[in-house]
């Protein structure tokens, strides 16, 4: 278990973290959400999205209005969280939105059941990213897609990590594209593009 994962079993740590989130909602998750509808093709009737680390579900809310008659299941190892973001969805009106409690390693989906991975600022935090990557090719159906942004290494240049100093924040910046690149492929993906220039990194793949 993970620091982080071990911090969202506060139950006040978790909620005040969604109430922060709740208050960059529209400057975090809304621009990432646009970013993935963008660049895939309609969402309708049929489709599964699942967001992965969901924390407080609020990706989930965000891809809803843009994709309304897609199902949505957040998938996140903090039963804490997993309450949160139920309560979000239902506060929302969303009634296609679904919580499961699990990690990326250990994914609580069926082979071949989902048309979109989404993942956002908690790569960073998997146990083993080679099994997590693998889970996520097994349960995306054929054609299906992953979309990952998490912070990037490449950004963190001398300077800015002596600027910085021993922040904490700071072994949040463990990979590069080319990295996540690399282990997508490893994994199966094809067609992996993105981006890595700039604070966080986004990485696409098809199976």
């Amino acid at each position: 278990m993970t620091d982080q994962q071990e911090h969202w079993r506060d139950g006040e740590e978790a909620r005040n973290y969604a109430r922060w989130s709740g208050i960059s909602a529209k400057l975090i998750h809304a621009p990432f959400a646009r970013k993935i509808v963008a660049s895939l093709p309609p969402m309708g009737p049929g489709s599964t999205i699942v967001d992965l680390g969901t924390g407080p579900g609020l990706l989930p809310l965000e891809l809803h209005r843009l994709w309304p008659q897609a199902k949505i299941i957040g998938v996140d190892s903090s039963e804490e969280m997993i309450k949160i973001a139920k309560e979000n969805a239902a506060k929302a009106g969303v009634s296609g939105f679904e919580a499961r409690p699990g990690t990326a390693e250990e994914l609580p989906l069926e082979v071949d059941s989902v048309d979109l991975v989404v993942t956002q600022s908690s790569f960073h935090e998997w146990e083993n990213p080679r099994k997590a990557l693998s889970e996520i090719y097994r349960a995306l159906k054929p054609g299906g897609s992953l979309v990952l942004k998490d912070y990037n290494r490449a950004w963190l240049s001398p300077w800015k990590r002596k600027l910085l100093g021993s922040l904490h924040h700071l072994e949040m910046f463990k990979f590069t594209f080319e990295e996540v690149a690399h282990l997508l492929t490893e994994a199966g993906f094809r067609e992996i593009r993105g981006r890595g220039k700039g604070l966080q990194l986004l990485v696409q793949g098809t199976k």
